[in-house]
Order: C-alpha cells, then structure tokens, then sequence
C-alpha cells in the first residue's frame, strides 16, 4: 500500500486496508445493543447470532475485541486483506510477552483489554474457543468482503493516497470536525502521530463512523466508506438519537437514574423511596434498560438495579458522536 508525505518535509502517513481491523468491527457492531439499519444492515443478522455469544465470551463489559487487533500486530498480519495468516500466527502471537501500550483505551479497559492478552497466552482452551469463534464471524462475512468490502477498500485507499499526496491532510480524509468529541485527549495522540509518521490511516467495510487504536507508538485511525441514502440515513439518526435520549427526557425517569448511580436497589425499595407506584417504577426502569443504563444483579427474589458513569458516559458519547458527525468537517 502506499506510503504518503503531507509536505515534502514531514515524515509520511500510510494509508492502508486491514482485514483484522474490519474483523474488529464485525464484533464491535454484533455487540451493538440496538439493530443495524442503513448500510450496515447486512451485518443485523450476525448482531442477532452472534451478539449474545461476543457479549458473553470475555464477560469484563469491554465491548468489542481490540485485543485482537495487538494479536495481528504481533503476528506481522495487521495490514493483511484477509485472514488467513492471521488466524495461521494466533498461537505465536499470543505468546509474545509484554503489555501493549494501548494509549488510546480508557485506563479501566486497558487494564482489561491486557488481562484478556494474558489469559489467551496461558489458556489454550480459551485460546481455541476464541480462534474458532472468531474464524466463524469471519466466515460468516467473507463472501461480502471478497465481494464488495475488499474491493472498495482498495479503491479508497488508492483515492486517499492521491488526496494526501496533493496536499490533503488527514483530517481532511476523516471528514469530521473532531475525531472523537467526548475524548479530546485522542486529538493530539493522532496529531503528534501524524507529524511524526506513526499514523496508518485506513478506510473500512464494516467499520463505525471513526476508530483511533494505539498500539506501542503506533496510531491507526480509519472511517467508514460504505454510503447509504442520505436523507434515510438522517431520518435514521434523528430516530436513534430521540430513542436514545428518552431515557433521560423525563424528569422522574431521570431522577430515578441519579438515585440508582448511588443508590442501587430493587424496583420495590425505589417504589418506596419515590412514593411511586411498583407498575410506573418499572415503566421507567425499562426504558432506561433499553437505552443500556441499568445493570442488574440477582439478589434473592428480584433484582438489585444500578445506574453506572460507564454507561451514562457511553450513551452520551454515542449520542454526541452520531449528531456530529452530521456536521461538515471545517
């Protein structure tokens, strides 16, 4: 793939496809918690297959399996356009010592995302059961990869190499005017990575709207190429974000919400605290479940409720992240 310079006298940013940073994806987007519509509808039969068996292999609440991505760059696959070497290198990569640097997770899922590395190097049974599980996603998605995805990718990359080359920057590719709104601390980590040439910036198939992986020094940034109708593709957004903020358009419903964040109990001890009825207690309760809020725990009989700053952060990144990505890049 091509190497670009962004001016004769910076080091070059690379634009290249990786076939295990859409392998990333694909479970990234079988975990999503709401269906996939527009043009990443054609993975919503695998979010419904394979969700609850992502969802449950690792347990930790870390969506997605970045650790995958340090997997492929220890075995020397990371840019390859398909999977078979690296499926071929798992068991060597995965007993290569050392802790990734992975600056661009938060430091709870990083401190994860590591334990996860150490568990597949000491547990060959787990080590087995992720390769296959993996290998079946993957199948799963080939034929629309070899068909479509790959293709596309290539085009793009060649398209973006031009661009670069002409002057461009990679902002500018991206699209967006800020990588990632509710995390400003990834502007400079992918700034300082371009100016100094440790940035692979990559276009996907079945990517999100915007990635930023750091790997020891590296930094891979890559956007979505795949289009949908325009004007369905906003309908849908603006229906997605009503759904999701509903949860916190109610005043008792948010009220509620704040008392769980400290509070954790039952719908029973809320009923009582709120002088609220059990019926309307739960009306509430599950509208803040479907936005992906509550977290429950069994406790005899019912079920003990709490509201974490993880999930309120996550659902209000999300939504931040969607609605400006309607924007125009300055």
């Amino acid at each position: 793939m091509p190497m670009i310079s962004e001016g004769s006298d910076s080091p070059a940013v690379q634009v290249r496809g990786s076939a295990p940073l859409e392998l990333m994806w694909v479970v990234h987007n079988c975990e999503a918690g709401h269906a996939l519509e527009g043009s990443m509808a054609t993975i919503e039969p695998l979010r419904q297959r394979f969700g609850p068996r992502f969802r449950d292999f690792w347990e930790d609440g870390v969506r997605g399996f970045t650790e995958a991505v340090v997997l492929a760059e220890r075995g020397g696959t990371l840019f390859d356009l398909d999977l078979d070497r690296f499926f071929a290198t798992l068991d060597t990569a995965v007993t290569l010592d050392g802790r990734p640097s992975l600056l661009s997770e938060p430091m709870a899922d990083r401190r994860l995302l590591q334990a996860r590395l150490e568990r597949l190097r000491t547990e060959p049974a787990l080590r087995a059961e992720y390769g296959a599980l993996l290998a079946e996603v993957w199948e799963s998605v080939r034929e629309e990869w070899e068909t479509e995805g790959r293709p596309a990718v290539e085009r793009a990359a060649e398209e973006w190499a031009r661009r670069l080359d002409a002057g461009e920057g990679y902002r500018q590719l991206l699209e967006r005017p800020r990588i990632w709104p509710s995390r400003p601390e990834l502007e400079e980590l992918s700034d300082v990575a371009a100016v100094e040439g440790r940035m692979v910036f990559s276009p996907g198939w079945f990517f999100g709207i915007v990635h930023v992986v750091e790997i020891d020094g590296m930094v891979l940034v890559g956007r979505r190429i795949r289009t949908a109708d325009p004007a369905a593709e906003q309908r849908k957004v603006a229906t997605l974000i009503a759904s999701r903020m509903k949860a916190l358009a109610d005043p008792t419903r948010l009220s509620l919400a704040m008392w769980l964040a400290s509070h954790p109990a039952s719908v029973t001890q809320l009923a009582k605290h709120f002088a609220l009825s059990q019926p309307t207690v739960s009306a509430h309760v599950q509208v803040l479940r479907d936005a992906g809020l509550i977290e429950e725990k069994a406790s005899g009989r019912s079920s003990t409720l709490t509201v974490t700053e993880r999930r309120l952060r996550e659902l209000l990144s999300d939504v931040e992240e969607v609605l400006l990505r309607q924007f125009p890049a300055d």
